[in-house]
């Protein structure tokens, strides 16, 4: 087997993975799904070229460990871009949720400060109708 196809099979077997992986982080919720729809296109990208590009050559250009360097630096590269993905999904989820809490708290406060202007003007007129039977009593 040459290293053409091995390169071949490296690449499509990344793509499947990379596939796996990602309708599991969308299962899970640990990506957003714009990300997942992002990575789900670059595993079948890998998977389409994995099938349709012939590398014959890559032997006489590179040599076999250093194909392994460049396969070894793209899954680091690879689990970096997925890594970072994974940590912008759970940002983006919290930030919704914090917002959702901060709108929940303002409308709360809202409806406690309308109660109070309420309250407020119940001890008002209290005061005004004790004012007010108090001064024919002096009298």
């Amino acid at each position: 087997m040459n290293p053409g196809n091995i390169l071949q099979i490296i690449i499509i077997a990344t793509g499947i993975f990379i596939e796996i992986v990602t309708i599991n982080s969308l299962a899970h919720r640990k990506m957003t799904e714009s990300f997942c729809l992002a990575w789900g296109l670059i595993a079948l990208i890998l998977i389409v070229a994995g099938i349709l590009l012939r590398p014959t050559e890559w032997s006489s250009f590179i040599s076999p460990m250093g194909l392994a360097l460049v396969i070894m630096v793209g899954f680091c590269a690879v689990y970096v871009a997925y890594f970072m993905s994974t940590k912008v999904s759970e940002l983006s989820r919290k930030n919704q949720e914090l917002a959702i809490q901060i709108s929940l708290l303002s409308q709360e406060n809202q409806q406690l400060a309308g109660q109070l202007e309420r309250l407020a003007e119940i001890v008002e007129e209290g005061r005004k109708g004790e004012t007010v039977e108090k001064d024919p009593d002096r009298d």
